[in-house]
């Protein structure tokens, strides 16, 4: 069955999630940007199989070709796919650092089946990369080309677009991307807690994060592994500390 495209704005689609709550964890959405000359990114997808599939569903829109990709953070499931699109990225300076690290390390089957060995802990998100993963056969990490501290503006055929750094239990590098004029935010897996591996029991989403990410002038939130919602329902959440049943 052929991947259909979320519709959030006129030029502003999100490539979605898996439907299946348990690949939902390790595929998530992809932020799709459509200006008059280009097309920008909000993650690069976990994998170049994943990254393929995008690129299909751009063809399928007549989106021009991808720009600039926007990493929300830099976990392998939201950047292993972004060499397939030629395109520079977009990271917070601890993001830039941890692709560096990670440029360095042996990929593969067999050095995944090692850090299990030396990790059990890891084993679940370890085997979930394996599955995204088809072959290992030229892959590369696509380094940050454009690095920001705190925040940053990019304006792009009359589209603006506000990255800005929030971090979080879940990943330090986190940043939120906003469209002001379109009034959605992606704000990626900034309020979730931290990765299985290191979550404690009781670890939940960070409650006070979300709220400080409620605003008027913006009406549709996307975070990474859950359908997109509305501003009210985001809030909801907030105030009420609780979490939606079919949450990840």
């Amino acid at each position: 069955m052929a991947d259909t495209l979320v519709k959030l704005a006129d030029n502003v689609w999100i490539f979605p999630r898996d439907p299946d709550p348990v690949r939902a964890q390790s595929q998530p959405n992809v932020g799709i940007i459509v200006t008059e000359k280009h097309t920008i990114l909000v993650d690069g997808g976990n994998s170049p199989r994943h990254a393929r599939r995008i690129m299909i569903t751009l063809d399928d829109i007549q989106a021009p070709s991808v720009y600039n990709i926007i990493y929300t953070h830099t976990h392998w499931d939201h950047v292993f796919g972004a060499m397939v699109f030629g395109a520079p990225a977009v990271a917070h300076e601890l993001g830039q650092r941890q692709l560096a690290e990670m440029a360095t390390r042996p990929w593969g089957n067999n050095y995944i089946m090692e850090e299990i060995q030396r990790s059990p802990a890891r084993e679940p998100g370890l085997r979930a990369m394996m599955r995204a993963m088809e072959e290992w056969r030229n892959f590369r990490i696509v380094q940050p080309e454009l690095v920001l501290t705190q925040k940053m503006n990019m304006y792009i055929d009359g589209v603006t677009i506000e990255i800005e750094h929030v971090g979080g239990n879940h990943a330090p590098d986190s940043v939120v991307v906003r469209l002001p004029q379109s009034r959605i935010m992606f704000v990626g897996d900034c309020f979730y807690p931290p990765p299985l591996h290191l979550r404690n029991p009781g670890d939940t989403y960070d409650f006070a994060m979300m709220r400080s990410l409620v605003r008027p002038d913006y009406d549709t939130y996307v975070d990474g592994h859950n359908d997109p919602v509305s501003r009210e329902t985001f809030a909801q959440i907030a105030m009420s500390e609780t979490l939606p049943v079919d949450s990840l």
